[in-house]
């Protein structure tokens, strides 16, 4: 099963190549990118019910026998060794991928989303959409490339591989600014991929053992958690402080955040989804892959304070910024940037109950914020606008399933209790309030800011203000959402009722990844599932553990123990 992990690159790369060729076709692009995307949907769906197996069967982490810990163990892994090239200082570039639960939830979150911009893409992108839903395509393909790799040469390729496609989409098709935007968006890529690359080149030279070098995950993760007191904070500090910043541009964490509103203004709504939805978890995620589990000491040292805070200030600053807009894509800018400071918030908790709600909230604010910008593309589609004071007074009348799926939305990003917001808000402010009372208060203010400006923009929109006497004028052509719109909204709203009522499934299923980063920083809260038991004196560093390697995976566990 792990020629899966391929299979979801290979899938989206040539079939997203094939639709920027045929640019022309325009009837059949439409059912083809439909095809290609529907398949990456059902081979994510695999690739979680395989981990989901693995994670029944899965032993114990293993200890070697100088006490390091591979914080980062992937359940399924493909590193064919004719894809490697070995250098000097046993340096071995490869393919390797691999997945975790946190890695094969992000993935079904991007094929998800993914399927629904090309299905609603179809009816608001009226100009080249073959050529829009190859890239869209091509930016997936980076994506999980990110998500699924397990060196650090192949997760920066796919950071920054993803961002070409998106910097086609925000160019092509949009407001008349997108060329400007776009600009801006490179510069703010460009400033970020520099201390980057800085950080990944330090990462190598500061875990070099016995004059031996390693760009692989597990590895790493093992040598850094023998690095330990106050020598390793000063070694690992500029890491950490570079990683801050090349992740935190992509997270659009303050101050670094004036990139996103423009951006997502000036997108068409569907590639806004896509952007808030999973382009805004890459940084996230490159904090649980790299910072969190490869400089321990350096962030026990300073993030709590610096981007616990900065994440609070978040939550408050994008609250308020949306009450203040008039545009529906400027509102659900400023939300997503108050939402993700939830994510900061819990993740830098670092307690095994706030790193399990970050990572709940990267997924469940990708449904919600994803189901609403492409609610808002609809809503264009129809009207023609995005300006509030341009279309408020009963839109539910004329669309009402579009109407009904627009307000239970909304309750799921208020964070309304049964849902999935309401799960991760809860854990990480819980997670939070156990190291700083001060900043968790001030995630709960976010609660209800965020509740208000939700509610008040549903009121307007769909039901109309009070004091309006305008009357919307339904064009004769316009009708409420279609089958693969409807398939794609309902699959969103059925997984905001299982997170929220049934969350112990999506804990369960990220709880030995997030408890073995928790173990880290709070050894003797880690769950017994997280608790590492010794392994055999005799394992040298490298070799395959309980966790990663099953017996039927001879292959890659050959692979592993030579690395």
């Amino acid at each position: 099963m792990s020629g899966i992990l391929p299979m979801l690159i290979i899938v989206p790369l040539i079939g997203g190549v094939i639709l920027l060729v045929a640019d022309k076709q325009a009837a059949s692009s439409k059912r083809a990118a439909l095809v290609v995307a529907g398949v990456n949907v059902i081979l994510s769906l695999l690739l979680i019910g395989s981990v989901f197996v693995r994670e029944q069967v899965a032993g114990p982490v293993a200890v070697a026998a100088d006490g390091a810990v591979a914080t980062i163990d992937p359940l399924m892994s493909f590193a064919p060794q004719w894809l490697s090239v070995r250098f000097p200082n046993d340096l071995t570039l490869q393919m390797a991928l691999g997945a975790d639960g946190l890695a094969a939830g992000m993935v079904f979150l991007t094929a998800l989303v993914s399927f629904g911009v090309i299905a609603f893409a179809q009816s608001s992108v009226t100009t080249r959409f073959s050529s829009y839903a190859g890239w869209v395509l091509l930016s997936q393909a980076g994506l999980l490339v990110v998500f699924v790799s397990m060196d650090l040469v192949l997760f920066y390729l796919g950071f920054e591989l993803a961002l070409l496609p998106l910097l086609a989409l925000i160019s092509g098709w949009g407001d008349d600014d997108r060329a400007a935007v776009g600009k801006r968006f490179v510069l703010y890529t460009l400033a970020g991929s520099i201390p980057m690359v800085l950080a990944l080149v330090g990462l190598v030279n500061l875990y070099s053992a016995d004059g031996t070098q390693t760009v692989l995950f597990e590895q790493l993760s093992m040598r850094a958690s023998k690095a330990t007191g106050e020598s390793a904070v000063q070694s690992q500090a500029w890491i950490f402080g570079l990683l801050a910043l090349g992740l935190g541009i992509k997270v659009a964490i303050l101050p670094f955040h004036t990139w996103m509103p423009s951006t997502y203004r000036a997108s068409v709504p569907t590639t806004t989804a896509l952007l808030a939805a999973v382009v805004l978890k890459l940084g996230f995620f490159g904090f649980f892959r790299l910072m969190l589990p490869l400089v321990p000491a350096a962030v026990e040292a300073y993030a709590p304070t610096v981007l616990g805070t900065l994440g609070a200030i978040a939550i408050i600053y994008g609250a308020v910024a949306a009450l203040a807009q008039t545009d529906l894509r400027l509102i659900l800018a400023y939300s997503s940037l108050s939402h993700a400071g939830f994510i900061s918030l819990g993740m830098f908790s670092l307690s095994n109950e706030g790193l399990t709600g970050a990572a709940l909230q990267m997924f469940n604010h990708g449904i919600t914020t994803a189901a609403m910008f492409l609610l808002v593309g609809a809503i264009v589609a129809r009207v023609g606008t995005s300006e509030v004071k341009s279309i408020e007074n009963g839109l539910a009348s004329y669309f009402p399933l579009l109407g009904v799926l627009f307000m239970f939305f909304t309750f799921a990003g208020a964070g309304m209790p049964g849902l999935n917001n309401f799960v991760g808000e809860l854990l990480t402010l819980s997670g939070m309030m156990t190291r700083n009372p001060v900043l968790a208060l001030a995630g709960v203010s976010g609660v209800i800011l965020g509740a208000w400006y939700a509610l008040r923009l549903a009121r307007k929109v769909m039901f109309g203000a009070e004091t309006s006497e305008k009357k919307y004028k339904k064009p004769h052509h316009a009708a409420d959402l279609d089958t693969p719109q409807i398939a794609t909204l309902s699959v969103l709203a059925i997984l905001c009722v299982l997170i929220g009522c049934f969350p112990q499934l999506a804990v369960n299923f990220v709880q030995k990844d997030i408890g073995r980063i928790a173990a880290i920083y709070n050894p003797v809260q880690a769950t017994a599932s997280a608790t590492p038991e010794k392994a055999p004196a005799n394992v040298p560093e490298g070799s395959p553990n309980p966790v990663s390697v099953l017996e039927d995976d001879s292959s890659d566990a050959a692979l592993i123990a030579n690395r």
